[in-house]
């Protein structure tokens, strides 16, 4: 799975994350648009030139659906994003029809950077 916000290492819901080992510090192929939303959480948006950095946890299954799943905002959805290695990961992905404002902040391509 990968993160690109808040339950990152350090972040304030990485504990969602629970023991799940840490894969890589990576980034996006450079593909995505990200955004600010609401100025309270990060979503990517495929159709961008933007690569975001990000950490790939190897989450269970079980830690996915119970755990980290139901702690993420309503205005992501479980799709899948490409890496800066060409491989495919798990990601949380901007709900097109998600009404909530968002700032473009893919000059910046990290949440750390935005909030910082």
């Amino acid at each position: 799975m990968f993160l690109n916000g808040t339950a990152m290492s350090g972040g304030a819901d990485h504990h969602l994350v629970g023991d799940a080992p840490l894969l890589a510090r990576t980034t996006t192929a450079p593909r995505y648009r990200f955004h600010a939303v609401d100025g309270r959480y990060p979503a990517l948006e495929d159709g961008g030139s933007c690569a975001v950095e990000g950490e790939v946890y190897d989450l269970s299954y079980a830690q996915l659906r119970e755990v980290l799943l139901p702690g993420e905002p309503d205005g992501l959805e479980l799709g899948v994003v490409e890496l800066a290695d060409g491989s495919g990961s798990l990601a949380m992905v901007l709900r097109a029809d998600h009404p909530a404002p968002r700032t473009d902040i893919s000059e910046l391509a990290s949440w750390r950077r935005y909030r910082s």
